[in-house]
């Protein structure tokens, strides 16, 4: 088994109807989002992964968004319960692939969280407390991991992911304005202005990033890892990034 699998799912023509704040969430191009995607996986395969492609998902607008369906504990992935009601079909969708990998459980009400909002990092799970993720999410959490489990309130955005980023287990690409950042004072910090983005997947020594913010690609680079520039356009519009649009496993070797 490779060290890093991907699993990904290109965009229906639905995906134009995703859930967003964005204001350009009416101008969603899917034919410029699959094209998008496309270059997506690339870079994922660039960075070492080995990418699963699961089928498109008309019925479900935000189904390209697979990182909310799972969230990976060890030996172990926990599949999430959504708060969106228009997204609760997209957790079912993926146990087919993911019990391949991994024991599952599955979430329930009260219960609701999106994988977006859980960054594991230095040892410690990271939990956005945020508007599709509860208390009772972050609390169930703490009886599931050995790991520390902090809660993090989003203080803007979707996600916790949409505000910090793993670069490696000691540095974090962060914008401090979206998020209680305090939460994150002793990591080195790579802090963002607010017209630049958050938004980062590192794997090994690459780090797939939204096309268009040189400054913080240089930033990451000085840290010793490979920018792959990626257009997001499309995803953005439907409040994604480039954490979102996969779920990584590493290999129970690896673990």
């Amino acid at each position: 088994m490779p060290d890093i699998i991907a699993l990904v799912r290109e965009p229906a023509p639905s995906f134009a109807r995703a859930l967003s704040s964005h204001p350009a969430k009416n101008a969603i191009d899917v034919r410029q989002a699959r094209r998008q995607h496309r270059a997506y996986v690339r870079a994922l395969q660039q960075a070492g992964a080995q990418v699963t492609s699961l089928p498109p998902e008309e019925t479900l607008a935000d189904a390209p968004f697979v990182e909310d369906t799972a969230i990976v504990l060890g030996d172990r992935a926990l599949i999430c319960s959504p708060k969106a009601p228009s997204r609760r079909g997209e957790a079912q969708s993926v146990i087919p692939e993911i019990k391949k990998y991994r024991r599952l459980e599955v979430l329930a009400p009260p219960i609701f969280i999106d994988g977006g909002d859980v960054l594991n990092v230095g040892g410690t799970l990271y939990v956005g407390l945020s508007r599709r993720t509860n208390r009772q999410a972050i609390e169930y959490l703490r009886t599931q991991t050995s790991q520390p489990v902090v809660a993090v309130p989003v203080l803007h955005g979707l996600h916790l992911k949409s505000a910090v980023s793993r670069l490696n287990d000691e540095t974090l690409l962060i914008d401090p304005r979206r998020v209680e950042a305090a939460a994150f004072k002793t990591f080195r910090r790579i802090e963002v202005t607010a017209e630049e983005t958050a938004n980062c997947l590192a794997i090994g020594k690459h780090a797939i990033l939204p096309a268009g913010y040189p400054r913080v690609a240089r930033q990451i680079e000085a840290l010793g890892l490979a920018v792959l520039p990626v257009p997001m356009s499309e995803f953005e519009k439907a409040d994604g990034g480039v954490t979102c649009l996969s779920l990584i496993l590493s290999s129970m070797a690896s673990l």
